[in-house]
């Protein structure tokens, strides 16, 4: 795909295959609710799972390592923000929509657009910042 300066319509049709990945459609609120419940822990059985579902796993020459300065580890099926302050983990979707969690804070920013490449998850933390305890 080219980039331009005008916006037009794209039309894409996913394979069943990768409809989880990318054929799914979804809410903010039902998001939001998901979230609430996985955090509440009635998602999962034992109220550690979180911890190890949102553990950034340590390669063979002991680094941490993503696929870029933010989202610079992999949990679980988790990419993870790993920092001093404001830990998250996310879930992004082709370059449209983010989920960013951040456990220290009881905080969790849902964000969906229809822009093709709008890459939400580098202003995702900006947004956030209006809610984090000062």
């Amino acid at each position: 795909m080219v980039r331009t300066e005008s916006l037009s319509n794209v039309f894409e049709e996913f394979p069943p295959f990768l409809r989880t990945a990318a054929g799914m459609n979804s809410t903010a609120e039902e998001l939001a609710n998901w979230i609430v419940a996985l955090q509440a822990g009635k998602l999962l059985k034992d109220k550690t799972s979180l911890t190890t579902l949102w553990t950034p796993g340590v390669l063979n020459d002991g680094t941490v390592r993503g696929v870029s300065t933010l989202l610079n580890g992999y949990a679980l099926g988790w990419e993870t923000v790993n920092r001093p302050d404001h830990r998250a983990v996310a879930a992004v979707g082709g370059g449209r929509s983010a989920l960013f969690i951040y456990p220290d804070d009881d905080l969790a920013i849902v964000i969906l657009t229809n822009l093709q490449g709008s890459s939400p998850e580098s202003f995702v933390d900006e947004v956030a910042e209006y809610y984090f305890q000062k």
